[in-house]
């Protein structure tokens, strides 16, 4: 099953500055091979299901690597079975839209 996701992980007890914890987690999904787009609170992710849990997964794996005691995840997934759904396409819809 394919999927939208928005996806959040903050790592916690790790100092003041996350940023360059965000970016290991860029990495790993860049290493995925999966279709992603960064925002400000987050990272939208297009995949499988599947896929999607990996790289969150991995994600935790390498903050608590990088010395995160903690991790949190939010994540919001859409899942669609009437129409295919990329990135791309929902946010091109919602733009066609606007005046």
């Amino acid at each position: 099953m394919r999927v939208v996701a928005d996806v959040n992980v903050t790592p916690i007890g790790a100092g003041a500055s996350l940023s360059s914890h965000i970016a290991a987690c860029e990495d790993v999904i860049e290493e995925a091979g999966l279709n992603y787009r960064l925002h400000a609170h987050g990272t939208n992710l297009e995949g499988s299901w599947e896929e999607v849990m990996r790289v969150v997964q991995r994600c935790h794996d390498v903050l608590h690597e990088r010395g995160a005691p903690r991790v949190d995840s939010t994540l919001r997934i859409a899942t669609a079975t009437d129409k295919d759904q990329s990135l791309e396409g929902r946010i091109d819809r919602v733009e066609g839209k606007i005046k």
